[in-house]
């Protein structure tokens, strides 16, 4: 008997099965090879290739001469795949073994820093010398990574360390020009594809890939590296001569608002730094040229002398009678040595740096116009010279509830009144150029690939007329060299400027028997090429500026203006009107606490100590290589790592 075939039905279910399933099929094959195919070749690269960010060059930092001041140095970073020496044993011991004999290190350090890292790439070692990495790769250890990096490394160590700055371990620019300008240093970063193996170590002569970096723009600053070693050298010779504590010298061409040197001490060496030292001391990372605020004192009396002669006030030939005292406020002012000279021209006003007169004079301007005249200085607000840190001073005017007449007349000869060493070189660069305020200027140019960048140079408007610019160099002239002997005089050279002394406030109030000692001029007088300052902290013995500043002015000018081309100016010397004097201000105005009430602490700027906040983690130390190890991750630290990962959506490998 003959079986029956299938009935159609069956026939056309499963003939719809086989349908289905090759739709399905055909569905799943169009998902792997073309939805989800760029997934599936990601998981397939990411386990045969691993890709390492790799930081773009950064920009040279030049002097305005294009010698350099900061470069960068090729280098390599050493990383370790935690994940390859986890699966392998074998691994761990022969890469530990061998890295620890290469970098002269012992291998328990290697495995402390690597036990103690989060995620599965830790960074071994930074600033891997060239030949050292090369050897390093070639060994093709399990689990070792070798990455090209660069190192900052910055001429003569010391030189200018405060303006210059440094950068962290990840190149970015952490204080100074490398923080202020670091868009425009930092490159853009590239990546470095290794080839590996099945348990992820790098193949050494596996395939690679390479996504090119683009290097940062070169800076071009307004600093002369020799003009800055004068600076430097002088000043560290003063220090040392009177025992101050700190100093600063400024240079800057008042033609342009070129700053041509900034140099403060102590100071120290970039090269050396580690922020992780405990005994470092932080305030020394600061640039006190415009962090730093302290009281002018009688450098300030040129300030209010210009506003009188430019208010048609005075003359300098106007007479004062100094009775050695002047009641202002109901307060008394009286001279610093206590001394009266009878009737003064406004030049021996300046010449003998009598309190008494220039406060006669401010009351004289009215405070309205006084105030005016020391905002068109710039004073009490921030130069613009794009240094970050820059303070903008402290000045008490009208209006202010704690503001009395007798501010006016101790602000007008530089007591109860905050600078930065910054203000007062510009201020002076005011009159030694006819009258302009220009924009102190740090960076003269930008060199990128495309060309090169000029920086304006910008002028933020006139504060007096040519005619009393004129008439304040005569003055300034005379405070120097008509008088025989100052220290201040420069042989060969003609030469403006006046001293000053203050006290130091810390803390709120003033402190007995410390002084600041400056001095602030500029020369050949017809024709000035530099304004420079010098300002000493504390000096020890002899405290006066005339005494102890304008020596070391005098010798900063006779090393800086030959270096410059100016040619030495044949002068002779005004009548010997008196005996030198040192122009220093006075006691305070008697039995009066508002007077006594210090605008700023004068000495430190405690906002600016603490550490930057992305500061490098200190290292393990420096192998006999020169290689810096990274050092172990506390349980704080590692755990933070790891939160910023996962909120970044950071993975291993």
């Amino acid at each position: 008997m003959e079986r029956a075939g299938l009935s159609p039905w069956r026939l056309r279910l499963i003939a719809t099965i086989f349908v289905v399933l090759g739709a399905l099929l055909v569905l799943r094959l169009v998902q792997v090879q073309i939805l989800e195919h760029p997934r599936f070749e990601a998981e397939a690269r990411d386990a045969h290739f691993w890709a390492q960010e790799v930081t773009g060059p950064r920009g040279a930092i030049l002097d305005r001469n294009g010698l350099p001041l900061v470069t960068g140095v090729d280098t390599f970073e050493i990383h370790i795949d935690r994940a390859a020496w986890e699966l392998d044993a074998g691994n761990e011991r022969l890469a530990v073994e061998e890295l620890a004999r290469l970098l002269g290190v012992e291998e328990e350090t290697i495995l402390a820093i690597v036990g103690s890292g989060s995620g599965r790439d830790v960074l071994l070692a930074l600033n891997v010398p060239f030949a050292l990495g090369e050897s390093i790769t070639l060994e093709g250890l399990p689990g070792v990574k070798v990455t090209p990096a660069s190192l900052r490394r910055y001429a003569e160590g010391g030189l200018a360390s405060q303006l210059l700055g440094f950068v962290g371990r990840d190149n970015q620019g952490l204080s100074g020009v490398e923080f202020d300008f670091d868009a425009i240093l930092a490159g853009s970063p590239g990546l470095l594809v290794f080839e590996r193996d099945s348990i992820g170590n790098p193949i050494p002569f596996g395939a690679q890939a390479q996504e090119p970096t683009q290097p940062g723009a070169d800076l071009v600053l307004t600093i002369d590296k020799g003009l800055q070693r004068i600076a430097e050298k002088h000043l560290a010779q003063a220090l040392e001569d009177t025992g101050a504590r700190g100093g600063t010298i400024l240079i800057m061409d008042p033609n342009t608002g070129d700053i041509l040197a900034m140099a403060s001490a102590p100071t120290f060496n970039v090269n050396e730094l580690n922020l992780a030292d405990p005994s470092i001391d932080l305030s020394l990372i600061r640039n006190p040229a415009v962090t730093d605020l302290y009281e002018p004192g009688s450098v300030f009396k040129v300030v209010t002398m210009a506003a009188a002669i430019d208010a048609n006030v005075v003359t300098p030939n106007t007479q004062f009678i100094d009775t050695g005292a002047i009641v202002v406020g109901a307060r008394t002012i009286r001279n610093f040595d206590l001394s009266f000279h009878g009737q003064q021209t406004m030049t021996q006003v300046l010449q003998r740096s009598l309190n008494t007169g220039t406060a006669w004079v401010a009351t004289q301007i009215g405070s309205e116009r006084f105030y005016e005249y020391l905002d068109r200085f710039g004073f009490g607000e921030v130069t613009g010279s794009g240094l970050a840190g820059e303070a903008p001073g402290l000045l008490k005017e009208p209006g202010n509830v704690f503001w009395s007449q007798v501010d006016l007349a101790t602000n007008s000869f530089g007591q109860g009144i905050s600078v930065t060493p910054l203000q007062i070189v510009r201020a002076y660069s005011v009159i030694a150029n006819g009258g302009e305020l220009l924009r102190p200027r740090i960076i003269r140019s930008v060199i990128t690939e495309d060309g090169v960048q000029n920086v304006p140079v910008v002028s933020d408007g006139r504060v007096i007329s040519e005619e009393t610019a004129a008439s304040l160099r005569f003055m300034m002239q005379a405070v120097v060299d008509g008088v025989a002997h100052h220290p201040a005089q420069t042989p060969g050279w003609s030469v403006a400027g006046k001293s000053g002394t203050s006290d130091v406030v810390e803390g709120g109030v003033y402190l007995e028997d410390e002084s600041i000692a400056s001095f602030a001029g500029f020369a050949p007088v017809d024709d000035p090429r530099v304004v420079v300052l010098v300002k000493l902290d504390r000096p020890q013995g002899e405290i006066f500026g005339g005494v102890v500043a304008a020596p070391v002015f005098s010798a900063v000018l006779a090393d800086v203006l030959p270096a410059l081309g100016a040619h030495p100016t044949a002068y002779v010397a005004q009548p010997d009107l008196f005996d030198p004097v040192l122009e220093e201000t006075g006691p305070r105005p008697e039995d009066d606490a508002s007077a006594d009430a210090p605008a700023t602490d004068a000495t430190s700027a405690e906002e600016d100590d603490a550490e930057p906040e992305d500061a490098p983690r200190g290292g393990s130390g420096t192998t006999p290589g020169g290689v810096e190890l990274a050092r172990p991750l506390s349980d704080e630290e590692r755990e933070a790592q790891e939160q910023r990962a996962a909120a970044n959506g950071a993975g291993g490998g």
